[in-house]
């Protein structure tokens, strides 16, 4: 009878991740047995192999090579001792593998750079939750620290959370991402070390997010054309809406785009006309109610269906403006006829967005009111902000909507 050798499923048994349980149907389940009692995490990284064994953390690498010659005949050479922190589980006391390579010597230890930075106890996982909570208290470090410890027992001081906050980048767009041409501009003031700077934000309206967002020390003409200027360079320039800021339309227009002035800012700054002067002369009630009356017509422009339409309308009121209050024909004189083209071009484009609504809400979620009187430095208001978009978009995508910044 002939006699058939079984061969191992390898030629090269000086690899260490082929065990004798391989060949051993009993020992296999042993080995399995013992390798689900022992929990082992993949989650933690895709090149590591790690598990817990009696409240240890072992880690060692998925597939064993030299960094030196990069050869894969390496064995085991004992283990390091670190104390890893993560934000589920704590202060871990952790053994790292260490390897010598059979072909060149060399030793050393599994990288564990995926995991933790050089120097640092802090697992990224631990960082990335603390950076969450900077953006779900607005950058509050004290609020973070007193949750981080109430959540995890860790005690950790502000100034290392600070730390992160600075270290904080958000990723740059493409300078090549088309635009839809079609823009908001708006400025928000912000206080750092108590002195007032400004938050200078340009919103794609159509594609709902964020072009540029700069902190600026001064808000003047130079800095506002430098910033537009920059960031809409090789895109489509075709229109902005802004609030009624005196600045901004000269620079705005100088550059090629249509302006739009924001409705819900031209409504308030002229019921605020009306009011004061009802305020400052002594009118009968009657004449008031025609003041209210006129008023109502002028804002009734505003919801034309077209801009050939509200035009119409217009010059109807204009072939009758001696027979409308002073108030009246003064906001028709000094606004609506110089500038009718600025009120109404949401009317001739249906793409401008006729209100900047949409970036004030934005800067209330990304820095509101609250904080901003906090700040030190440019740095620390720059990073929060980025921060907050970044965690709101992480859960538009995880509610399964698109990011709106």
């Amino acid at each position: 009878m002939t006699k058939t050798k079984t061969l191992a499923p390898v030629d090269d048994l000086f690899d260490q991740s082929y065990k004798l349980s391989y060949f051993c149907e009993s020992l296999s389940k042993y080995v399995e047995n013992q390798l689900k009692s022992a929990k082992t995490d993949h989650n933690v990284s895709k090149t590591l192999k790690t598990w817990y064994k009696k409240d240890i953390f072992h880690i060692e690498m998925l597939e064993p090579f030299c960094p030196e010659c990069f050869s894969k005949s390496v064995i085991k050479n004992g283990l390091k001792e670190r104390k890893l922190i993560f934000y589920d589980k704590g202060t871990v006391e952790s053994e790292i593998q260490a390897y010598k390579c059979k072909k060149c010597g060399k030793k050393f230890n599994t990288d564990v750079s995926e995991i933790v930075e050089d120097n640092s106890n802090f697992t990224y996982d631990f960082k990335s939750r603390c950076i969450e909570l900077v953006g779900l208290f607005f950058g509050s470090v004290r609020n973070v620290a007193h949750r981080v410890k109430k959540d995890t027992k860790v005690d950790i001081s502000y100034q290392t959370i600070e730390n992160w906050i600075l270290e904080y980048k958000k990723d740059n767009k493409d300078s090549n991402n088309p635009y839809s041409g079609y823009y908001i501009f708006d400025v928000e003031w912000v206080k750092i070390k108590s002195i007032w700077n400004y938050r200078f934000t340009l919103f794609d309206s159509k594609q709902n997010i964020i072009v540029a967002d700069e902190i600026y020390s001064k808000e003047n003409s130079k800095n506002i054309k430098e910033f537009l200027d920059v960031n809409t360079i090789n895109q489509n320039r075709i229109a902005i809406t802004s609030d009624l800021d005196s600045k901004y339309k000269p620079i705005i227009e100088a550059l090629g785009f249509k302006h739009q002035w924001c409705y819900f800012h031209t409504l308030k700054y002229l019921k605020k006309i009306v009011s004061d002067y009802i305020k400052e002369n002594e009118l009968t009630d009657d004449e008031i109610d025609k003041i209210y009356k006129e008023k109502l017509e002028l804002f009734s422009l505003f919801d034309s269906e077209s801009f050939k339409i509200a035009r119409g309308k217009f010059n109807k009121i204009l072939n009758r403006i001696k027979d409308y209050s002073k108030v009246i024909q003064s906001i028709v004189y000094d606004y609506l006829m110089p500038y009718f083209k600025t009120f109404f071009a949401f009317l001739e484009d249906g793409n401008i967005e006729r209100t900047s609504s949409k970036l004030e809400n934005f800067f209330q979620k990304t820095f509101p009111k609250s904080v901003k009187r906090l700040m030190k430095i440019k740095t620390g208001v720059t990073s929060r902000i980025s921060i907050r978009i970044d965690i709101r978009n992480q859960k538009k995508v995880f509610d399964g909507q698109p990011p709106s910044f």
